[in-house]
């Protein structure tokens, strides 16, 4: 029997604990190279002589961390090549010893040391590449807030405040007769409560937290104090809700809250509906409104920061869907879903 016929039955083995294996033939075809590579060195280990399977730093080279990258960008978490790893080399020892035609407990000893080494050498590398390509994410999506913040303090703060003073200004200089003077202060008011308004709802956004709360229950309470005089904004959950791990559930909840100031800001005056829909398989929020709606594709890196959300997602193993269409009447849906896997 060839080695393909010894190693087909592993490779279905782990392709039945990784069914997303079958729906990407890139990664397919990654784990048939990765494991010919693997059995392939540990033969060149086992005919060489090589008494330790120690797995260090030497073995970093770029076509490991390529593959830990690709990895990463299919949000395959390194849990899972570990998996995949005892996999391979439970089922592929005796095998491996077979072919190596090990009798004696040294011989045997050797192989399994080889067989080892020859799995486990690609790990460093592949936590390395997950661990970076998660740090560049995180990265961006910081630098992408930062930016968004910045531009929020700019367009919708600044601009608030000049349109006040300026109003202040006019009646000032001009000393206009005592109706005009009452409507121009009175938008003066507005504009500068409305400026203060803002500061106040990105300082809520920044400091908002889910601590030992449940999402749902946090996202409620954070959307009350940012829009507590709308009264358009629902909430409901199916299912049984659990607690994220801490550093997903604060992602989750900064992409939901800049989900609903979208709607804020484009949407004003629609109803909207926040439904968290808790199974086996995952948590889906969906955020819907019954505004006019925009063009995603169109507005893909614009003004609903869909970019940033996206980064944010990956991080945490999950998925944002943004649906809308213009002038349709059936207003805007933004899905976030996380993999039950990285609850």
């Amino acid at each position: 029997m060839s080695r393909a016929d010894h190693l087909r039955p592993v490779l279905e083995r782990i392709a039945a604990q990784f069914p997303e294996l079958a729906d990407d033939p890139v990664l397919t075809q990654n784990l048939v190279d990765n494991v010919t590579s693997m059995i392939t060195e540990a033969h060149a280990r086992y005919a060489a002589g090589a008494e330790d399977s120690v797995v260090s730093g030497a073995y970093l080279d770029p076509e490991h961390l390529a593959t830990g990258a690709l990895h990463a960008e299919q949000a395959q978490h390194p849990a899972g090549a570990m998996l995949a790893a005892e996999i391979l080399f439970d089922a592929y020892l005796p095998v491996f010893v077979d072919e190596v035609g090990a009798e004696s407990t040294a011989e045997v000893l050797r192989a399994t040391r080889a067989l080892h080494a020859g799995i486990w050498s690609r790990f460093p590398a592949g936590a390395v590449a997950y661990t970076e390509a998660l740090r560049q994410r995180v990265t961006t999506a910081h630098l992408d807030s930062r930016t968004q913040i910045a531009r929020d303090l700019h367009d919708r703060v600044a601009h608030g405040i000049l349109a006040g003073l300026q109003r202040l200004d006019l009646v000032l200089l001009t000393d206009p007769p005592a109706d005009e003077r009452a409507d121009q202060l009175d938008d003066a008011a507005r504009l500068l409560r409305g400026a203060l308004g803002d500061v106040q709802d990105l300082a809520v956004s920044l400091h908002a937290r889910v601590g030992d709360a449940l999402l749902d229950d946090a996202l409620a309470r954070h959307a009350r104090d940012l829009f507590s005089d709308d009264d358009r904004l629902s909430f409901s959950t199916t299912g049984t809700p659990e607690h994220l791990p801490n550093w997903q559930a604060e992602e989750a909840l900064t992409i939901l809250l800049e989900a609903l100031t979208n709607r804020r800001k484009h949407a004003p005056h629609s109803s909207a509906e926040v439904h968290f829909a808790w199974t086996s398989a995952s948590l889906v929020v969906t955020v819907s409104d019954d505004g006019p709606g925009f063009d995603p594709d169109a507005d893909a890196d614009g003004r609903l920061g869909q970019q940033t959300m996206r980064e944010r997602a990956a991080v945490i193993g999950a998925r944002l869907d943004v649906e809308s269409t213009p002038g349709t009447g059936t207003g805007t849906t933004v899905r976030l879903t996380i993999p039950r896997g990285t609850l």
